[in-house]
């Protein structure tokens, strides 16, 4: 498949406008949509009495939130994340919504990029770059305000600037399990999932090579689509070839006991940590080599490392040759073209690349939204309501009783830690009883747990 010889024809397909992420209505969509379907959601929605699970039809008023609603129709109908007129659509769509609006403005697009190897994230191409982009293009980039540098992504998800961030989920989040009425509840977690998709779209951002390696350059290119059309041609290469729909699965899910290790990592297992050491980007391919005696290209990281020989005699063909990674896939090409051995990355190589990697964004996408919804209590019901959870640290746990109409009322409330929460006398009447407890887990990170009861007389 010869993706370079149609990719600017196609690129005005997809939209115009300075592409700030893996592309929101297209790749970002398709790979929220996917760690929801792969992930316990569906299960934890029917516990909290959204029978319809991920397909439960949730509502948020325009009238309660008329930035977002406002800032939703920008997305277009047609990729399957934007509400009806009353504010409605499926949980997995309100998930997929706020994939959409995580770099909305454009601004925020910039705190989606972490070097692991310096800790730094964003950081406005300076020394070097005006002298390798057009006129034009620097007016583009004038225009578009971009910043000296952004908040790098494994903090921005905590920031109070980020209007999705995790204290925004958490609030939501409990408030759907604890809100009195049913409207109530449809609310707050529509919210809650429109802050997860937002939170797995900067996560699944790390999956882009140039966002780990400091090549913020190469999120510059002039794409085809217009003036504005600035971007990353590795991220629109992905969603040419894939689209939303066919962004492929997770091939398994990545579990850890701390938020930012998803992102970042000691053990270098963070999403970020894996992608800079395993591919190139751009800008950071080895440098050009003059052919004088031992030939040793100059590498800007330590990896992904070159093999001790290069296929010199191959490289000097025309169409040089290609450096694969150990499971195969393409890493870069190499030519030596007039005495001087030089490295590429054409599209074919780049769609190698995402082949490869959008199935581990996946994975880790999967294993996030599972973390940020994780906590199940036990709910036991005799002369008392006894609710018991494991792996919890400090917080407050409420039980709540439920009516046949679906309206919610505590009757208990505790300041807990251990595996015992909380004992209430049972009710008399109520179709179950619902338990939530909102604190931080055994590993000190934030929490809400829940389990719910049906309640027979």
């Amino acid at each position: 498949m010869k993706i370079h010889k149609t990719v600017f024809a196609i690129a005005i397909v997809v939209g115009a406008g300075r592409a700030g992420a893996w592309e929101a209505e297209t790749t970002h969509t398709g790979l929220a949509e996917q760690a929801a379907l792969a992930s316990g959601l569906h299960k934890r929605l029917v516990t909290l009495g959204f029978s319809g699970g991920l397909f439960e039809p949730l509502t948020i008023p325009p009238a309660d939130a008329p930035a977002l609603i406002e800032d939703l129709h920008l997305l277009s109908p047609s990729h399957g994340a934007v509400p009806d007129a009353r504010g409605r659509q499926t949980a997995l769509s309100w998930i997929a919504a706020g994939s959409g609006l995580a770099d909305v403005p454009a601004s925020h697009g910039a705190n989606h990029f972490y070097d692991p190897s310096t800790g730094h994230g964003w950081e406005r191409p300076d020394r070097g770059f005006g002298d390798s982009i057009s006129d034009r293009l620097r007016e583009v980039a004038g225009r578009s305000r971009l910043p000296a540098q952004g908040v790098p992504a494994p903090d921005w998800i905590s920031d109070k600037s980020n209007p999705f961030n995790v204290a925004g989920f958490v609030d939501q989040y409990a408030k759907a399990a604890s809100a009195a009425t049913p409207g109530e509840r449809s609310r707050h977690m529509a919210a809650a999932l429109v802050a997860a998709g937002a939170i797995l779209h900067v996560l699944g951002d790390l999956g882009a090579p140039s966002r780990v390696r400091g090549d913020e350059a190469a999120h510059l290119d002039e794409l085809g689509g217009g003036p504005d059309d600035l971007g990353s041609r590795f991220e629109r290469i992905a969603a040419l070839a894939y689209g939303r729909l066919g962004v492929p699965a997770p091939s398994h899910v990545v579990t850890r006991t701390r938020l930012r290790d998803y992102f970042t990592a000691k053990d270098g297992n963070g999403l970020a940590d894996v992608i800079a050491r395993n591919y190139f980007s751009p800008g950071t391919l080895p440098a050009p080599e003059r052919m004088n005696g031992e030939v040793k290209p100059h590498l800007a990281r330590p990896l992904p490392a070159l093999p001790a020989r290069l296929n010199l005699m191959a490289a000097s063909r025309d169409d040089g040759t290609t450096l694969r990674s150990a499971d195969g896939a393409c890493l870069a090409r190499y030519r030596v073209e007039k005495g001087i051995l030089r490295f590429s990355l054409d599209d074919d190589c780049m769609l190698e690349q995402v082949t490869q990697i959008l199935p581990e964004v996946a994975s880790y996408e999967t294993g996030l939204l599972d973390f940020l919804f994780r906590g199940e209590l036990t709910i036991t019901l005799g002369q008392t309501i006894a609710v018991t959870g494991k792996g919890l640290g400090a917080g407050t746990v409420e039980v709540l009783v439920e009516d046949n109409r679906g309206v919610r009322k505590s009757i208990g409330t505790a300041h807990s830690g251990g595996d015992e929460l909380i004992h209430v006398p049972a009710p008399q009447s109520g179709t179950r009883v619902i338990a939530v407890f909102r604190g931080v887990d055994a590993a000190g990170e934030q929490i809400v747990a829940v389990g719910a009861l049906p309640l027979t007389h």
